[in-house]
């Protein structure tokens, strides 16, 4: 089962500047850009991406609870 959490993914940013701003990029691929302006920077991020408190998430779905790879075979004489 999966489930839908916010990731950091801060660490892994990339920028490239332009002249008002900078361009954002995941593993090259862009999610958005900001602007600077005199009332402070403008995140403009993708679907899927936030800023907040200084850091970039990703919402992602992640596999919720323990994978089972495991199973007991043991009432079918060995055949699952």
């Amino acid at each position: 089962m999966f489930e839908r959490k916010k990731v950091d993914i801060t660490d892994r940013i990339t920028a490239k500047f332009h002249e008002n701003g900078m361009q954002l990029y995941v593993d090259k691929q862009s999610i958005g850009h900001v602007n600077y302006g005199a009332t402070g920077n403008q995140y403009n991020l993708e679907s899927g991406y936030m800023q907040e408190n200084n850091k970039i998430y990703q919402y992602a779905d992640v596999q919720a609870g323990a994978t089972q790879k495991y199973a007991d075979c043991d009432s079918e004489e060995g055949w699952c």
